[in-house]
């Protein structure tokens, strides 16, 4: 008899579905600097094994990635939180989360059991303004069909301190279209350029109206 072990990832529902559901004062909303955000493997859960005539089937189910990050509270908007430096875990299915790959962010953490989660894959990345306040370029959020009918908070002319660009010269034309449209942004060289974005306090209601 053959023996072939097997390991099925499996995209688990997102811990949104469970750390979501959390009162307003329970949800902490931040704004972040990032200092560390670590990959922290995670065992499999127990295998599940399968008989056939001639073949033994382990089949092991893995979680999503786990990543524990630490970043510098620059201001808490929503919560509250003592300290000036804040750890917790993050889950992601396709690997490094995505807000790690910005320096500031608006990130929104729930508790659970006595540890800190962030609600996945909720974040904005966060640029300085002229006038020094924090604010992110236009969101796909205002385009899902989904959430159309529910948003009422609209992208608004920023001027950013620095230019927030992102390259688009390896993405095709309907690509470019779908991710940075006209008007929100300005297409110059080979680059978009954020004109549209909106405040922290806009951001919020948006996440809300779109979660």
């Amino acid at each position: 008899m053959k023996t072939i072990a097997i390991t099925l990832v499996t995209l688990f529902l997102s811990l949104t579905s469970s750390f979501g559901q959390t009162s307003k004062d329970s949800l902490l909303v931040f704004i972040g600097e990032k200092i560390e955000v670590k990959y922290i493997p995670e065992k499999s859960s127990s295998d599940t094994t399968i008989l056939g005539k001639d073949t033994v089937i382990t089949v092991g189910l893995k979680l999503d990635n786990r990543y524990r990050a630490k970043y510098k509270i620059l201001q808490v908007i929503n919560g509250s939180f003592r300290q000036d430096t804040i750890t917790f875990t993050a889950y992601d299915h396709y690997g490094e989360p995505a807000f790690s790959k910005f320096k500031t962010v608006l990130l929104f953490v729930s508790p659970h059991k006595g540890e800190l989660y962030h609600e996945k894959y909720q974040y904005f990345d966060l640029y300085l303004t002229a006038d020094n306040k924090w604010a992110s370029p236009y969101s796909r959020r205002y385009t899902n069909d989904y959430y159309k009918d529910k948003v009422t908070i609209r992208p608004e002319k920023i001027s950013f301190k620095e230019e927030v660009s992102s390259p688009i010269s390896h993405l095709s034309e309907d690509e470019r279209k779908t991710l940075f449209p006209k008007p929100y942004f300005d297409i110059k060289n080979g680059n978009a350029i954020a004109i549209y974005g909106n405040y922290v306090d806009d951001l919020v209601k948006l996440k809300k109206q779109t979660n």
